[in-house]
């Protein structure tokens, strides 16, 4: 199982290759319900720095997280486990970190350039989405 990856530039190509690119995004949206575009238009110095700044934001958060509720929850049934203490399992542990990419967002204030590059990427993001959707 493969995920559909997409040639964004083909759109802007022959009659051919533009529909061929619109029925690979109509498959990829009605079989799998997400593809992967490349050539899409988002500089890769943008995406570089979008990588390096979410890198170094979830690196100065480590320590933070170490400390956290889930994470003490965890070494804790750890700890008793590895005593011969029966543990429940744990169904209801929420690990997900993420940053939304709203208008209004409270970004992390570190690193510094953390929320002017997000909002750049937002705006890229934005571009990007309403071609999509205008081509299909």
């Amino acid at each position: 199982m493969v995920v559909p990856v997409i040639d964004f530039s083909k759109l802007d190509g022959t009659a051919t290759e533009r529909t061929e690119t619109m029925a690979q995004i109509d498959n990829g949206c009605e079989e799998w319900g997400f593809f992967q575009l490349v050539n899409h238009g988002v500089p890769k110095e943008l995406l570089d720095r979008v990588k390096k700044v979410c890198s170094e934001s979830y690196r100065l958060r480590e320590a933070a997280f170490m400390e956290s509720a889930p994470v003490r929850t965890l070494e804790g049934l750890v700890a008793a486990e590895r005593r011969g203490e029966a543990v429940a399992p744990v169904d209801d542990m929420d690990w997900e970190d993420i940053f939304y990419l709203h208008d209004d967002n409270q970004w992390p204030s570190n690193p510094p350039e953390f929320k002017e590059t997000m909002r750049e990427y937002r705006a890229a993001l934005r571009k990007l989405a309403e071609k999509v959707k205008t081509t299909s």
